[in-house]
């Protein structure tokens, strides 16, 4: 694995010999997928540079005003039309419970969406990015801010392993925008959901391997989910990760099939789609708790995959 240091913002954090060779490894491991699919960090080098940043860049809870404005004009007009089909009883009888429960969770995430408009305090809210993806075809970099991850971790060995993980989201990310057809931007709430689905399912994989780090990645995946866990009705941009999170809980033996597929059509995928706004909503902003709208969410994916 090939790294640059960032000129403009070195990092003060310099990568240990046990870093360096935990990143190196991963970097190595390749993750077959199907038969003409595999991950690997060191084939994405090939048009994805790895540069080591010192950046702290702020990272907002919620978007502009403008963009939730927007967003709520978006919601209520969904609410409004949902509501109509059961009341004229455009519904399935053996849909209704389900349904009404969708409609119930999207009137919540516009009680949020309202909060976080009428209280501009949470505009201010922000944490700083621990890694990026920039999509520039052959010339892509994937940027890893090192000063951040410390500071998030908090202990050497913690920041080895969120290190780790992070790297491997963004090139999920690289992964996802290299294979398949299409030329779309990708959904940001299911490309950010599917990449943190990747980076787990990886870890998972070298886990049961018999690697030299399969100790280091083990605990790298328990240290990702607990994380997220222990902040599971975190509310904003930061919710959909909450996707990534449920597949690989309940879908981790299944991972070469989903992460295939979702990489064959990801550039086909049109945002603009009632079924994509739709499904936003059951994600942003605030990742819903319920098991059966998680199943619900789940099946609506695998329809729109």
């Amino acid at each position: 694995m090939k790294f640059t240091i960032d000129n403009e913002f070195p990092p003060q954090h310099q990568l240990t010999s046990e870093e360096k060779s935990f990143l190196q490894k991963l970097a190595g491991y390749k993750l077959m997928l199907d038969k003409s699919l595999c991950f690997q960090i060191n084939d994405l080098q090939r048009h994805t540079m790895l540069v080591l940043s010192g950046n702290i860049s702020p990272r907002k809870k919620f978007p502009d005003r403008a963009d939730k404005e927007r967003e709520i004009a978006e919601l209520e007009a969904i609410i409004a039309e949902h509501s109509s089909k059961l009341e004229c009883g455009e519904i399935l009888k053996e849909n209704l419970r389900e349904e009404r429960m969708l409609l119930n969770l999207w009137k919540k995430q516009l009680a949020e969406l309202k909060k976080a408009l009428d209280n501009p305090a949470e505009d201010k809210k922000s944490h700083s990015y621990l890694g990026a993806y920039f999509n520039r075809g052959d010339n892509s970099i994937v940027e890893l801010y090192v000063d951040a991850i410390e500071a998030k971790a908090k202990n050497p060995y913690d920041t080895m392993l969120l290190m780790g993980q992070i790297l491997l989201h963004e090139y999920f990310h690289s992964f996802y925008a290299h294979v398949g057809v299409g030329s779309n931007k990708p959904i940001y709430y299911m490309e950010e959901a599917m990449a943190e689905y990747g980076s787990l399912a990886f870890l998972f994989s070298v886990a049961i391997s018999r690697s030299s780090i399969a100790k280091q990645t083990h605990d790298a995946m328990i240290y990702a989910v607990d994380s997220f866990k222990k902040k599971r009705n975190r509310v904003g941009t930061s919710a959909v990760y909450g996707c990534g999170v449920y597949l690989f809980d309940y879908l981790c033996e299944f991972y070469r099939e989903y992460i295939a597929r979702y990489a064959n059509v990801s550039c086909l995928l049109d945002s603009c789609e009632r079924q994509w706004v739709e499904f936003k909503y059951m994600l942003y902003p605030k990742y819903p708790s319920s098991p059966i709208i998680e199943n619900l969410l789940y099946e609506r994916l695998m329809e729109m995959l």
